[in-house]
């Protein structure tokens, strides 16, 4: 019975050029028993200039997967082709126009680039001189003040915070979780055969998913405070960093034939 590997990319998959090549000639041995899929905050064409920067760095390619979830779970691809059944789904009661517009009342926020925008999408950085400003808030609590004035226009959206820095504001039926149990259900994998991976906030959704998950040995700390709040068996975390940190779960949870 086949298993089914999702993996963020950057700090996860990648970020360690040695251990992503070995896990690479590992996994190209099983790659008949599993179905591969990357879970990444970026877009397709950044996507594209990782897989041009690896294989730059390493003489390498990584492994081409069975499906491509991009900008946090708001898009899903098979062989470049767009899902548009995901993106259907991710359409209903999404108003991006109206949530842009609310967003302009929080000026610590500041638009990423273009390219890492999309129809179901809005991303945000803070501005590295909020800290600076006196009496200002932190982060979280501008986060949290974010999700009341969202809920209080009736604005159906999730807002995911990661590293201490990015925002994603996403439809509230999409992002990384809702992806994946999508393409379980299309793959037709049970969660106990799904291993997760991942090292930040934008990845809480996977794990809260009931499948399989490893937190990597170099996760950032919202995604560690998460994993002590609600570790379970069916989650681990590793000893290792990045690309070795998969390896080790999948013997960890038994998966393939290791």
């Amino acid at each position: 019975m086949k298993f089914l590997l999702v993996t963020d990319l950057d700090n996860t998959l990648t970020g360690d050029n040695e251990a992503t090549l070995i896990l690479n000639q590992r996994l190209a041995n099983l790659r008949g028993g599993f179905y591969l899929v990357y879970a990444t905050g970026r877009s397709l064409a950044s996507f594209g200039q990782l897989q041009q920067e690896f294989a730059a760095a390493t003489g390498e390619q990584l492994l081409e997967p069975d499906y491509l979830v991009t900008g946090v779970g708001s898009e899903i691809y098979h062989q470049g082709k767009k899902d548009q059944d995901w993106a259907t789904r991710v359409s209903e009661d999404w108003d991006r126009g109206a949530i842009a517009h609310l967003l302009k009342s929080f000026p610590t926020l500041i638009p990423q680039s273009q390219a890492e925008q999309n129809p179901w999408k809005i991303s945000y950085c803070f501005s590295s001189f909020n800290n600076l400003l006196e009496n200002s808030l932190d982060n979280s609590q501008i986060i949290n003040n974010l999700r009341s004035q969202l809920a209080t226009a009736n604005l159906t959206a999730q807002v995911i915070f990661s590293s201490d820095r990015d925002v994603d504001i996403l439809p509230q039926n999409s992002g990384k979780g809702l992806a994946v149990t999508y393409l379980m259900q299309k793959l037709q994998i049970n969660p106990q055969n799904t291993l997760i991976c991942g090292d930040s906030g934008n990845d809480i959704t996977m794990f809260e998913q009931q499948t399989l998950g490893v937190v990597v040995g170099n996760s950032q700390p919202e995604l560690l405070e998460w994993y002590r709040t609600n570790s379970s068996p069916n989650h681990y975390l590793a000893r290792s960093p990045y690309a070795h940190a998969i390896w080790e779960a999948m013997n960890h949870f038994q998966l393939g034939e290791l």
